[in-house]
């Protein structure tokens, strides 16, 4: 006997089964409601890029174009060589004559920008394929700058050097030079050494091993590289035991000059030597067996061994009496120096440019260069000394000093003395500022 189920049971159930329908449905209608508000990308990661505003074409101002974006700029640095003109450099560029024309003519702090020396350097800085700015550096202190605006403007600035004032020391073993190279110096600080006591040491034949020198000088630098020495402030030199000393000073109403400790210039009426540095290879002497001829004769004079192009510098103040060649001396001039001394330079490579009968000459100045001209057996000065017009050994040439410090500036002196003592004895590097030099604009 089968038992049916009671309506009333039954009844429940069904309910039971529309409930759950219902609620399936609105699950469904809820996720239908999300896709659509979102849609599906097949990417793992959607990356989110940065909202680009656009400016409608007609609200650019003009020129205002260009700032949007920051166009480079590229710096070309070259040379001058030799047959270069600014306007073939700047039309190279295919700058329009008018602004080359524009800035060529004009000067600024006695810099014209059209003048150029062969082998310094100029820097082009180009935008676009256009020219924007040049600069040239006419010496070591100033930066000529161009600015291609409208209209071209050009600048004189000081060039941006570091500098710092420092003591340098040394100790003499072999030379000079191979004294300052030890100490990791430049072969210009020597030179510059050797001419600050010119007057008092001969640096080939008066040299000892143990000889010692300190000097105040600036040492300039540029990107931090170092690029070159200012004048020496202040040295010393002990040569054989006996110290020297020199202070660079400008009395009122003087010039600037080197004097020694006392107020003495360091300065006399003439050098030591007529070159810097050199080998003695035959002295003067009344006897001596010369090597061409192969007679012994007389030697008025001293022979400075040194390579071909080396400078002969005047030993004094003077005038050229003559300049000539002839088949004994080769090329040689002779130069009166007051009423009493002369001197003589045989044997010359070449002479220097402006030296002729008649010419006034300072003391060091460049007169000519050695050589092996006339009766030499190898490139050599051959110089001599004349005392009221007879020869005398130029060693043994006493003569005073040029100047002294006036009265008026003694106590300005003796105060520099006592700082530069402090600097010599002492402390490393003092940094110094260096732009003294004024600006000048000029449209």
């Amino acid at each position: 006997m089968i038992n049916n189920p009671s309506p009333k049971r039954n009844t429940h159930l069904i309910g039971n089964k529309r409930l759950k329908v219902r609620y399936l449905l609105l699950i469904l209608m809820g996720f239908v409601v999300l896709c659509v508000s979102r849609p599906y990308h097949p990417s793992k990661v959607q990356l989110s890029e940065p909202a680009v505003q656009e400016v409608p074409a007609e609200s650019v101002l003009p020129g205002q174009a260009e700032k949007l974006v920051e166009l480079p700029i590229t710096v070309e640095e070259k040379l001058v060589r030799r047959g270069d003109t600014l306007y073939d450099i700047l039309r190279a560029k295919e700058l329009p004559d008018s602004e080359i024309l524009a800035v060529s003519d004009r000067k600024v702090d006695g810099i014209s920008p059209s003048r150029l020396v062969v082998g310094r350097s100029y820097r082009l800085y180009v935008q676009d394929g256009r020219v924007t700015e040049y600069q040239y550096e006419p010496d070591n202190e100033r930066i000529l700058r161009v600015l291609f605006d409208d209209p071209p403007a050009i600048r004189v600035e000081p060039i941006p050097y570091e500098v710092f004032r420092v003591p340098v020391s040394g100790v003499i073993k072999d030379s000079l030079f191979a004294a300052v190279e030890a100490i990791d110096e430049k072969p210009s600080l020597a030179m510059d050494l050797a001419d600050l006591f010119a007057w008092q040491v001969d640096f080939f034949r008066d040299l000892r091993i143990g000889d010692s020198f300190t000097v105040l000088v600036d040492k300039y630098y540029r990107d931090g590289k170092f690029v070159r020495y200012g004048k020496i402030l202040a040295a010393r030199f002990v040569n054989n035991g006996k110290m020297h000393a020199g202070i660079l000073f400008t009395p009122a109403g003087g010039r600037e000059d080197y004097f020694d400790e006392t107020g003495g210039s360091l300065r006399k009426q003439f050098l030591k030597s007529p070159l810097r540095f050199r080998r003695i290879s035959s002295g003067f002497s009344r006897r001596r067996l010369h090597p061409v001829t192969g007679k012994v004769t007389a030697h008025f004079g001293i022979d400075y061994a040194a390579p071909t192009g080396t400078p002969i510098m005047s030993v004094g103040e003077g005038k050229v009496l003559y300049k000539k060649r002839d088949s004994v001396n080769g090329r040689i001039v002779k130069i009166r120096h007051n009423g009493t001394y002369s001197s003589a330079y045989a044997h010359m490579n070449s002479f220097a440019k402006g030296v002729g009968k008649g010419s006034q000459v300072r003391q060091g100045q460049v007169i000519g260069y050695v050589g092996r001209s006339g009766r030499a057996t190898g490139p050599h000065l051959h110089f001599a000394m004349y005392r009221n017009g007879k020869y005398v050994d130029p060693r043994r040439i006493n003569v005073p000093r040029a100047t002294s410090i006036p009265a008026r500036d003694r106590s300005a002196f003796d105060q520099k003395v006592k700082e530069t003592a402090l600097l010599l004895d002492g402390e490393p590097r003092e940094r110094v500022a260096t732009n003294r030099i004024r600006t000048d604009v000029v449209r």
